[in-house]
């Protein structure tokens, strides 16, 4: 049996990743012939762009910004599907500190990590409410990603992270959690992440290729429709998680993974394009919003 190696685009597994982890107990790879090592790390030996090009890996997790900027390289990369719909970054604090919208981040404690196009994402979310970012006390958290651990702690009043997951790693209940997407206030919506293989492999391997992406899909289709067995799937790789945490981020995910025609994975082009272009005006992507039509493909999502 062949093995496949998929690079996360996070330091650790978590439920965005379950069709995967289906897709690998229930057989649907194996029933393609291969077996599939599912590793996530830190970045000190490269990203995932990195390794995979580097012929690490076949397949890697990548964000757009990433994918744009390896077209005009020696070895390109090409997105097969998105593992989500919409985007997941946003802002994460508690209804006891007085925060139910972007405006009232004036006047408060927020974690925000020093990227600028993170930074001016929450400038426009305030701007479209009428707020002031100016007035926000902007932290910065780095080398590390606070959640709302943090925010219980009382260092931070809120925290810029991943909705749906770093939200629930603390003893809040999930009612007094505040969730502000800026897809809510029409702010860079964009798919989050891309499964993606370098141009080469694509063209060397189409069925292999074609066989991944839809044992994948088949993956997150079963996640949906059996959320206590996935869970149970899950468990052994995520053990370090509360059941209930898995839980509500697998619920919070789930309806991120499906198209309006209801198929997992298929990509807009549109709405790449757009979120291209913002990144190139705002000087946050140094790639050209033309590549966006060679840089994705859905055919190998057609049965």
């Amino acid at each position: 049996m062949m093995l496949v190696r998929m690079r996360l685009e996070y330091v650790t597994a978590w439920p965005n990743h379950a069709g995967m982890f289906v897709a690998r107990k229930k057989g649907f790879y194996a029933d393609r012939g291969f077996d599939v090592d599912i590793v996530w790390d830190g970045w000190d030996r490269g990203t995932p762009v990195d390794l995979t090009v580097a012929g690490e890996f076949q397949f890697a997790a990548v964000r757009l910004g990433e994918l744009l900027e390896t077209r005009s390289t020696d070895n390109p990369m090409r997105a097969l599907a998105t593992f989500n719909q919409n985007q997941l970054g946003g802002v994460i604090s508690l209804k006891s500190k007085g925060i139910s919208s972007f405006a009232d981040l004036e006047g408060k404690r927020v974690s925000i990590p020093p990227v600028p196009r993170l930074t001016n994402m929450v400038v426009e979310a305030m701007e479209a409410q009428g707020a002031d970012f100016s007035k926000v006390n902007v932290l910065d958290p780095f080398p590390y990603e606070p959640d709302i651990r943090s925010v219980e702690k009382g260092v931070y009043d809120a925290v810029f992270n991943v909705l749906g997951w770093e939200s629930y790693q603390g003893v809040s209940p999930v009612s007094e959690v505040v969730q502000l997407s800026f897809d809510d206030v029409g702010v860079t919506p964009h798919h989050a992440y891309y499964l993606c293989a370098t141009d080469s492999f694509v063209e060397e391997n189409p069925g292999l290729v074609r066989d991944f992406v839809q044992a994948t899909a088949l993956g997150y289709e079963f996640a949906r429709d059996n959320p206590q067995e996935a869970l149970e799937i899950l468990a052994p790789t995520m053990c370090n998680t509360d059941p209930d945490i898995l839980r509500n981020s697998l619920e919070f995910m789930t309806p991120t993974w499906f198209a309006p025609n209801g198929k997992w994975g298929f990509m807009d082009e549109d709405l790449m394009r757009s979120y291209a272009q913002w990144m190139a005006d705002g000087g946050f992507c140094d790639a050209n919003v033309d590549s966006v039509a060679q840089a994705h493909t859905n055919e190998f999502l057609e049965s």
